[in-house]
C-alpha cells in the first residue's frame, strides 16, 4: 500500500488567513459596494468564491467609484493608491500582510535618509511592485547574478548607500548568496532579512519531506511566488514533482511504482483544495495517509486540532516584556536568529543575546527547526517585532541556583574572567560574581 505524507505547514499562512477573514467580514457588514484593490490573494478559486459573495476586483484605485469600501490586497499596494482612495472618500480595510507592511516602512525610511532601496524578488510580482511604491529609485533584482551584474556596471554602485530587503517569499539560500556578495562588494550596505518566518518553515518542511519521498505534489497557483519556490525546492531533492493548482491537474499515472508520496501547499492554498487533492489520490490510489512528524512545543495545541478562531487568537495574543516564551528557529544569520513565536510578531534573538561563545559559528550552536526557550526583552508593536534573549533567561535560572547555593552552603565552581585591585570576577553559570581579595 502506498503512503501519503502531508506536510504540517501546508496551506494558508497567518497573513493570507487574515486577508480572507477581513474580506469576508467586510462583505457581511458593508452596505457599500466592496472592492479589492488587485486580487486579494494568489488563488483563483478563493478569488472567484469571494467574487460570488460580492467582492469586486479592481486593477487600480482609479477604477473604484467614490464612497466605496476597499479591501487592500494581502500583497499591499503603493502609497499613491491610498492617497487616491482617500481623495475619493473611500472606506479602506487594510488587509496587507503585517510582514509586507514592515518592508514598506523600511524602504520608505531608507528613501527619506538618502539611501537607495534594493529589493530582492520577482519584479512583476504585486508585492514587489507595492514595495517600490513606498520609496524612490528602487532597484529590483531576482537573484544574486542580477545584483552582481548591476554592481559591476559602475564603481559608484558599490559606494552607494544601499538598504536591501527581500520579498517575503524568497528562499534562505538566495538570501545567503546575496549577503555574501554585498559584504564583499559594498562599502555602505544595510541588509534586512524580511523573509517571512512561516515561509522559511514551509520551505524547510518541504525540503525535508521531498528528501524522503519518491514523489511530491506541490499545490498552489502558478503566479504564487511562494508556491513556485516550494516547487523549485522540491525539485532539487526529488525527481518526480507535480505542481498543481487543483485535483483536476493531477497525473495519477506518474505515481506508478512510487511507494511514498509527499504533499505540500503554498501559503495561498485553502484547506479545502488540499483536502480535494488528498481525496482524489485516496480514491484512485491505495494510500495510507499519515502526517509529517512535528516537534511539539509544550503547552501548545497542534494547529490541525485548532479551530480558525483559536488559531487567530493564538496569532494575535499579546506578548509582554519579561515573558518567557518557546519559539521555533526559522532562520539563522551571522548576527541574529529569526524565530517563529506563533503570533503576529516577528521574533529575533541577537547572537550576542544567545551565547557568549564567539569562537563558534552560530549555525553550529543552533539549527533551523530547533525549539528555544527565551525571555522577551523588548516588544515593538509599531514594527511588529519582538527581541528575545536566551542568555538572560539562563541567567535568571542561574540566580535561583546561586541563591539555593547560598542558603545550603553549596560549593560552586566558576572561571576567573577579570581581576582588579579589589579582587577577581568569576563567571558562574553565566553570572559575574565578584570575589574580594580578602576572600580569595
Amino acid at each position: 500500500m502506498k503512503e501519503l505524507i502531508v506536510s504540517d505547514s501546508a496551506g494558508f499562512c497567518f497573513g493570507v488567513s487574515r486577508s480572507v477573514k477581513l474580506a469576508e467580514e467586510t462583505l457581511e457588514r458593508s452596505k457599500k459596494p466592496v472592492y479589492s484593490l488587485g486580487e486579494l490573494i494568489h488563488n483563483d478559486s478563493v478569488v472567484e468564491k469571494l467574487r460570488q459573495e460580492g467582492l469586486n476586483v479592481a486593477r487600480s484605485a482609479q477604477e473604484i467609484p467614490p464612497e466605496s469600501c476597499v479591501v487592500i490586497r494581502s500583497h499591499g499596494v503603493a502609497e499613491t493608491e491610498y492617497e487616491i482612495l482617500a481623495a475619493k472618500n473611500c472606506e479602506i480595510v487594510d488587509a496587507t500582510c503585517p510582514k509586507v507592511k514592515k518592508i514598506h516602512e523600511i524602504v520608505s525610511e531608507a528613501s527619506k535618509n538618502g539611501r537607495k532601496p534594493v529589493i530582492i524578488g520577482m519584479k512583476e510580482h504585486p508585492e514587489v511592485a507595492a514595495i517600490c511604491g513606498w520609496c524612490e529609485n528602487a532597484e529590483v533584482f531576482a537573484d544574486a547574478k542580477e545584483l552582481e551584474y548591476w554592481l559591476n556596471l559602475a564603481e559608484e554602485n558599490r559606494r552607494t548607500p544601499l538598504t536591501v530587503v527581500f520579498q517575503t517569499t524568497q528562499t534562505q539560500s538566495n538570501l545567503a548568496e546575496i549577503k555574501n556578495i554585498l559584504k564583499k562588494e559594498c562599502t555602505n550596505c544595510n541588509i534586512f532579512d524580511t523573509i517571512c518566518c512561516a515561509t522559511s518553515i514551509r520551505q524547510n518542511d518541504a525540503k525535508a519531506l521531498s528528501l524522503k519521498c519518491g514523489a511530491m505534489v506541490v499545490i498552489g497557483a502558478k503566479h504564487s511566488a511562494n508556491s513556485v519556490h516550494l516547487a523549485e525546492i522540491c525539485r532539487e531533492c526529488c525527481d518526480r514533482v507535480q505542481f498543481v493548482s487543483s485535483a483536476e491537474e493531477l497525473d495519477l499515472s506518474a505515481f506508478d511504482g512510487i511507494q511514498t508520496i509527499g504533499i505540500t501547499a503554498g501559503a495561498s492554498t485553502p484547506a479545502w483544495i488540499i483536502k480535494e487533492v488528498k481525496q482524489t489520490m485516496n480514491d484512485e490510489l491505495k494510500i495510507e495517509e499519515t502526517t509529517a512528524p512535528e516537534e511539539k512545543v509544550e503547552g501548545t495545541v497542534p494547529e490541525a486540532e485548532m479551530s480558525f478562531d483559536q488559531m487567530l487568537e493564538e496569532s494575535i495574543k499579546t506578548i509582554y516584556n519579561g515573558d518567557t516564551v518557546k519559539c521555533i528557529v526559522a532562520a539563522i544569520t551571522p548576527t541574529e536568529i529569526s524565530v517563529d513565536l506563533g503570533t503576529k510578531h516577528s521574533g529575533y534573538i541577537p547572537v550576542t543575546e544567545f551565547t557568549d561563545d564567539t569562537d563558534v559559528p552560530i549555525d553550529q550552536l543552533v539549527k533551523i527547526g530547533d525549539t528555544i526557550e527565551a525571555v522577551v526583552v523588548r516588544v515593538n508593536d509599531v514594527e511588529g517585532t519582538v527581541m528575545l534573549s536566551k542568555k538572560r533567561l539562563e541567567a535568571a535560572k542561574s540566580w535561583v541556583i546561586l541563591e539555593e547555593a547560598v542558603e545550603k552552603g553549596t560549593i560552586l565552581e566558576g572561571i576567573v574572567t577579570e581581576e582588579n585591585k579589589g579582587g577577581v570576577v568569576v563567571t558562574i553559570k553565566g553570572i559575574r560574581v565578584f570575589v574580594p581579595a580578602s576572600q580569595s
